[in-house]
């Protein structure tokens, strides 16, 4: 992120001894690590949160996706089995039609 070499830590450094003294410098110093580290720690938990957030949203809109597929799948599937049913049904009524002795209106067969 941020680039900073030993010859620039060094400058920094010289001049918060000039500005501050030595005898306070150490302290300082100590403060200012203790500020990074929960800095660069509420930045890590921060973009943590983000990506479990951006991560469950993906998972919300796979599993919707999924659940549709399922249903057309479903729908497909049903409408496969309930064609050949009704053609069966449809076929075994006529079977049973025809095998039926028709009678006339004074009980004679025809």
């Amino acid at each position: 992120m941020f680039d900073v070499s030993f010859w620039e830590l060094l400058i920094i450094g010289a001049i918060a001894l000039v500005v501050v003294g030595p005898e306070r410098l150490p302290r300082l110093v100590r403060t200012v690590g203790l500020w990074a580290g929960r800095a660069r720690a509420s930045f890590h938990s921060i973009r943590d949160e983000v990506e479990r957030e951006v991560n469950a949203e993906g998972l919300r809109e796979t599993q919707k996706a999924l659940k549709r597929q399922a249903r057309e799948t479903e729908k497909t599937v049903s409408d496969a089995v309930e064609t050949p049913a009704s053609t069966v049904k449809s076929a075994a009524k006529e079977a049973t039609d025809a095998d039926r002795p028709r009678t006339g209106t004074d009980g004679e067969q025809s």
